[in-house]
């Protein structure tokens, strides 16, 4: 499913750019980011930090970085001294249109990536070219969140398509192939009414609001964790034959407890936290890479390790 496709992806920047201890040595690395995002953290980042925390690191990462290219880009061409300076000269839209298009394609890994690479030594400055690879893959993996939560499918099968090379490069052979296998089937095997079903049910909206659509497999999972987990039972009770016996009353379980909980006034009726606030951690960080910039380019600034450019390496 979709979901499991989400965490192989988020699994694969993890294998690229924290799992090798190379990768974290240089000033410009993920893993410098993750010092300051949380300090406290770092040993988990190195050995198995789970999804959702790879999810949120390349969200407020992402963020931050794209921050920077800002900086660079309005410091570059219009001699302003930061994003504050720029915000008061009141940029009309079609200007921040331009600038974000020669941003994306000044700071975002493309064709021109064989080109800067095939440069002398001197010339080049590798860890801007493993900059641009990580803003190119973060983008790629936030433009595959934002299309699942939307839940516009075409935009998923488009995403799909980029990651498959990556994941293959990476090592994830299976995970390619099925995504492969699948788009096949439904855009060249399947007759018009079975694709028209597998289409539009890869995502669901249990909730009937926007940006809340879920993948199918998430849905098990949530539904197989009040299964098994929730109302599973204990010790001598919890049994396979118990499950299967309580399973049909999972959803009166949950209506019974919010029930209670609404007859009792309590107002805590989620486990759905708030987002926290994250603008001191934020400045932070772009202080940070103000100071070591990874979009400034400085010839002959060399790095620990070369990120592979894993689309090209997967092809």
């Amino acid at each position: 499913g979709l979901f499991h496709l989400k965490m192989a992806c988020a699994d694969a920047l993890w294998r690229c750019f924290i799992s090798p201890a190379a990768a974290r040595e240089d000033k410009t690395s993920l893993m410098h980011d993750v010092a300051q995002l949380r300090p406290k953290e770092t040993g988990i980042y190195t050995t198995k930090p789970g999804f959702r925390r790879i999810h949120e690191l390349v969200g407020h990462t992402g963020t931050c970085r794209r921050l920077d290219c800002w900086r660079a880009h309005t410091a570059k061409n219009g001699g302003f001294g930061g994003l504050e300076e720029f915000a008061s000269s009141k940029p009309v839209l079609v200007d921040l249109q331009t600038m974000a298009n020669d941003i994306c394609r000044t700071y975002v890994a493309n064709h021109q990536l064989d080109r800067m690479r095939r440069k002398r030594e001197s010339e080049r400055d590798l860890q801007f070219e493993n900059a641009l690879l990580l803003n190119k893959y973060f983008l790629l993996y936030e433009e595959l969140s934002y299309a699942m939560n939307s839940g516009d499918i075409a935009r998923v099968e488009t995403c799909i398509v980029s990651w498959i090379p990556i994941l293959k490069a990476i090592g994830k052979h299976k995970y390619a192939s099925h995504m492969t296998n699948f788009l096949f089937n439904v855009h060249f095997v399947y007759p018009p009414g079975l694709r028209r079903a597998v289409r539009y049910h890869i995502l669901i909206n249990p909730t009937g609001r926007p940006m809340k659509w879920r993948a199918v497999d998430w849905c098990v999972e949530l539904n197989n964790l009040f299964t098994k987990v929730k109302n599973g039972g204990k010790n001598s009770n919890r049994s396979v034959e118990r499950i299967i016996l309580e399973s049909p009353l999972v959803q009166v379980y949950r209506n019974l407890q919010g029930l209670v909980q609404q007859s009792f006034g309590h107002t805590h009726l989620t486990t759905n936290h708030a987002a926290p606030n994250m603008r001191k951690t934020f400045a932070k960080l772009q202080e940070r890479l103000a100071l070591n910039s990874p979009h400034t380019i400085v010839a002959g600034r060399k790095t620990q390790y070369q990120i592979d450019d894993l689309s090209e390496k997967g092809q």
